[in-house]
């Protein structure tokens, strides 16, 4: 799967909301001063009245938890998987689980890693779209040793997710943001919009999106390789915390991602034997 450069990456912009205090002025009358000497109090009087009545400045809108990602669940599958938070790799693929996490691991892509300048998705719980990739299967001789080729990955199953199914994305803090699928697509391998999918396109303002991609479908003349990828997207039913990065990030999606195929792809599953 392609996805074309893109020159610069994705910026987010923190606004600064600045609390302004007004100040109550009072004043008492001059006991020297004579009754008709009266329009510095009623002046003094206005200026009170006005500022008292001045409504105060509305509380900054908290940042959602910009912590680590810890786990990824969905219980439907029996998936209970530790957090690999990766960007592209050196051949400018959506990286996936190594070093004998393959089996166990499911990725997911943090923009502050990535050094290519792809953009990649948005960390969960900031009102955009965070991508998750994991393996179907990989083979490993010591995560089963009784098959190694057949071994397993946390996504094996991901092919049969359909509307409604419940899943969840654990903070390091604890927090637990809770999403049900609302759509699920097969691509062909060498026809996936990846640009579409990783920006989100179509996702309604206000709401929070997941996007699960992995390889699927059959597998390809040499029995390696799967000639599909599975995309299963999910909609966050917690509440959403608002954000100017979320805010921005539709803009940021029509001038990034107007074409399907944008250079970037997901590594290559090792298929097990048949």
């Amino acid at each position: 799967m392609k996805l074309a450069h893109q020159s610069s990456l994705l910026s987010v912009a923190l606004g600064a909301v600045l609390l302004l205090a007004g100040v109550a002025c009072s004043g008492g009358a001059d006991p020297k001063q004579t009754p008709t000497s009266t329009a510095s109090e009623t002046a003094v009087s206005q200026t009170a009245t006005a500022t008292a009545s001045t409504p105060p400045s509305p509380a900054p809108t908290p940042l959602p938890f910009n912590g680590a990602v810890s786990r990824f669940k969905y219980p439907k599958f029996g998936i209970d998987a530790p957090i690999d938070p990766l960007a592209t790799n050196a051949a400018g693929e959506l990286d996936t689980p190594r070093s004998g996490r393959e089996n166990t691991a499911v990725a997911w892509y943090d923009q502050t890693l990535e050094t290519q300048g792809y953009f990649i998705g948005t960390k969960p719980g900031w009102g955009g779209n965070a991508v998750f990739s994991a393996h179907v299967y990989y083979i490993s001789s010591a995560a089963c040793p009784n098959n190694p080729r057949s071994c397993p990955g946390p996504f094996q199953k991901l092919a049969q997710a359909v509307a409604g199914d419940e899943l969840s994305v654990v903070m390091e803090n604890g927090a637990e943001y809770k999403y049900k699928v609302i759509h699920k697509n097969q691509y062909t391998a060498t026809n996936v919009p990846m640009g579409d999918l990783v920006g989100g396109k179509g996702k309604p303002d206000g709401k929070e999106w997941i996007t699960m991609i992995t390889c699927g479908g059959s597998l390809d003349a040499t029995g390696l390789e799967y000639v599909s990828r599975d995309v299963v997207v999910a909609e966050r039913v917690s509440r959403v915390c608002a954000s100017r990065a979320a805010a921005e990030g539709a803009d940021r999606r029509s001038a990034l991602f107007g074409a399907p195929d944008q250079g970037l792809r997901l590594r290559e599953h090792p298929a097990p034997a048949h």
